[in-house]
């Protein structure tokens, strides 16, 4: 008779155990983990990339005075000169040493920022009217000169076409330039620049300039 109760307590012993082992392997529920535990998860979870700083300068050759820039095709010029870095919309302003870049004259020159400047005794500008605009990165950002993408084009063309200096209208895109960056080496633009019309009132394209976009995410933002 002692037998079966031997059996029985074999089989008890069997289901508890079974149950404090999926208890123990169960998950956690997320609104009651411990401290510990959610400390753990948050570990676990790869840091979030910090997004891209970028600034926008001005590129002055310091030439005499000349007649206006009004040619209609990229004429670059070598020269050096000093570049004025804008203070950005928001975030910190450039400072150090930094990356000057000229996405469509496929140039770029390392710098030093003081008193909001960076003298470069080598460059180049671009003889056409409103371009002389250039990128400024963090120094040592490793810069590739990269085609962007259809994809790409076709996103920035979308945010310039609903800028308030364009007025929506798709006309002021035609023959717009784009140049690209990278600088993470994925072989993929992460700067772009244009050039084009930047003024568009009245039924005809009042300026002619440049707009930069960066890529935030999925999205591309314009520079300011």
């Amino acid at each position: 008779m002692a037998h079966p109760r031997r059996v029985r307590f074999v089989l008890a012993a069997i289901l508890v155990g079974g149950v404090t082992a999926a208890a123990a392997a169960a998950p956690v529920p997320q609104g009651r983990q411990t401290p510990a535990a959610k400390l753990a998860a948050s570990a676990a979870k790869p840091a979030a990339a910090a997004p891209l700083q970028v600034w926008i300068g001005v590129f002055d050759p310091r030439l005499p005075a000349h007649p206006p820039w009004d040619g209609a095709k990229l004429t670059p010029v070598a020269h050096g000169g000093a570049v004025r870095v804008l203070r950005p919309g928001s975030g910190p302003a450039a400072s150090g040493d930094v990356v000057v870049a000229h996405p469509l004259l496929g140039k770029a020159a390392p710098g030093k920022v003081e008193n909001g400047a960076v003298v470069l005794a080598e460059f180049a500008f671009d003889q056409r009217d409103g371009d002389d605009g250039v990128i400024v990165l963090p120094g040592g950002t490793p810069v590739a000169f990269v085609a962007p993408s259809k994809a790409d084009v076709a996103a920035v063309r979308a945010v310039l076409v609903r800028t308030e200096a364009l007025a929506g209208v798709r006309r002021a895109l035609d023959g717009l330039e784009l140049a690209a960056v990278d600088v993470d080496g994925d072989g993929k633009a992460d700067v772009v620049t244009t050039y084009g019309c930047a003024a568009w009132f009245d039924g005809s394209c009042q300026s002619r300039g440049q707009f930069v976009l960066a890529r935030r995410g999925a999205r591309w933002t314009i520079v300011e």
